[in-house]
C-alpha cells in the first residue's frame, strides 16, 4: 500500500485464506463517494462473498486525504460495510480508516448509527 498519504477516497479490500493467510490480490476501489449506507455496500458484499474463499474472510480499509479526524462519513463506510457484510454471511474483520497523518480500526462505539 505504500506510506500514508491519499489523493482520493478508495477502498482496499484483502482477502485471507481460513488460516488467515493473505491471498495475493488487494483489491482497491477508487473514487468512492464521500458517504455511503447499508443498502450501497450490499452489491460490494454480495460480489466480495463470491471470491472470499471458502471458511476465509474479507478486511477492508476505508482511505483518504486530509489530516481530519475520523468523521461521520467515514463512519458511515465503516457501518454500511459491516451490517452488508453480516447480511451476506461474510466473516469479516473489522473495517480500518487510514488518512495522510493516521491508520486506525473502527471501533464498535464508531458503528452506532
Amino acid at each position: 500500500m505504500g506510506p500514508l498519504g491519499f489523493s482520493h477516497h478508495r477502498l482496499w479490500l484483502l482477502l485471507l485464506d481460513p488460516d488467515g493467510c493473505v491471498v495475493p490480490h488487494v483489491v482497491q476501489i477508487d473514487e468512492i463517494p464521500h458517504r455511503t449506507d447499508t443498502a450501497d455496500c450490499l452489491p460490494l458484499l454480495e460480489m466480495a462473498g463470491h471470491v472470499v474463499p471458502d471458511g476465509g474472510s474479507l478486511a477492508i480499509l476505508l482511505s483518504r486525504g486530509g489530516s481530519n479526524a475520523m468523521a461521520t462519513d467515514d463512519r458511515s463506510w465503516a457501518r454500511g460495510l459491516t451490517e452488508a457484510g453480516v447480511r451476506q454471511g461474510i466473516r469479516m474483520w473489522p473495517v480500518h480508516f487510514a488518512n495522510d497523518v493516521e491508520l486506525r480500526v473502527f471501533a464498535p462505539d464508531d458503528l452506532i448509527g
